[in-house]
């Protein structure tokens, strides 16, 4: 993912038209949202499985010593956070002598710094937070849980919370954010869309060196093309048969929950997915659609 850079212009001026009571985006042609089809299909993250919750109240230094070997100083650790450079340092390289218990450390550490910089970024970031790491005890059972579904409520959240004038910042996975955009408003995007990679996520044809991925940086650039956008111009099925057929399995895993009216739950966050009020996005016709799921008092 480090190849491809945020536009924060594009992103604030989606934010501008993002709606925390439907999580929808109102544009010209009506409402439109990032949904658990656009996960699987850009990420290959999984959307169907257990919630993403556990025990915040644990010894996090403990936790880390037991499954990374690595006790944090008292002036390394924050509550439940660690820098991701703390990660980086301590687990900068791997050697080939390392022991197969050696290996697993590596991999949650990778994993965890992964979670921290790409799909639970927080406004900073720079740190991660330890309570992630209990899922990642045994690698098996770490498959079962969904991941995808906690990273777009997760999401929803931050985006929820920029609608505030006050906030100066957003966290989340705003990679997802922008490859959405990308994917569905083609003047939105950079001018050569790259073609489709078999057997990987949609997503990762952005990610390749060699891309331009910024075109412009001022956010009048990125209103103005919002404001005059005609109907044909938002791409609702962007993920035609064509595409499907060429993505990995996993893309394809709990696919029914992509229609699904259901909470996102990742430990505290709980944000509605409503893919009711976008059902184009899915080739179906759009009723009128019912008052929203998501509680008027949940952001606080």
């Amino acid at each position: 993912m480090g190849y491809l850079k945020i536009n924060a212009s594009l992103i604030s001026a989606l934010i501008e038209r993002w709606r925390p009571e439907t999580h929808t985006f109102h544009m010209r042609c009506g409402e439109c949202t990032i949904t658990l089809q656009d996960v699987s299909v850009l990420l290959g993250i999984s959307v169907d499985g257990l919630p993403l919750i556990g025990p915040t109240n644990l010894d996090w230094a403990d936790l880390c010593e037991e499954l990374l070997g690595v006790r944090p100083q008292e002036d390394e650790i924050r509550g439940s956070v660690v820098k991701l450079s703390w990660l980086a340092h301590h687990f900068a390289q791997i050697n080939n002598d390392d022991d197969e218990e050696q290996v697993r450390r590596f991999a949650r550490a990778w994993i965890l710094r992964f979670i921290g910089g790409v799909l639970f970024v927080d406004k900073s970031s720079n740190k991660v937070s330890l309570r992630y790491l209990q899922f990642l005890r045994d690698f098996e059972e770490c498959g079962r849980y969904a991941w995808g579904a906690a990273v777009l409520g997760f999401l929803y959240r931050e985006m929820c919370n920029a609608t505030d004038y006050k906030t100066k910042s957003i966290g989340g996975m705003c990679i997802l954010l922008q490859m959405w955009a990308w994917e569905r408003c083609p003047t939105l995007a950079p001018k050569r869309t790259p073609s489709q990679v078999e057997n990987t996520p949609l997503g990762h044809r952005w990610l390749r060196r060699g891309n331009q991925h910024i075109g412009n940086d001022d956010v009048r650039v990125f209103r103005r093309k919002l404001d005059i956008m005609k109907r044909h111009e938002f791409v609702w099925e962007p993920y035609p048969s064509t595409v499907i057929s060429l993505l990995p399995p996993v893309c394809l895993v709990g696919s029914l929950a992509w229609y699904a009216v259901v909470p996102l739950i990742c430990f505290q966050v709980i944000e509605w997915h409503q893919p009711d009020r976008v059902l184009r996005q899915f080739g179906m016709q759009q009723p009128i659609p019912e008052s929203p799921s998501q509680p008027l008092n949940i952001h606080g």
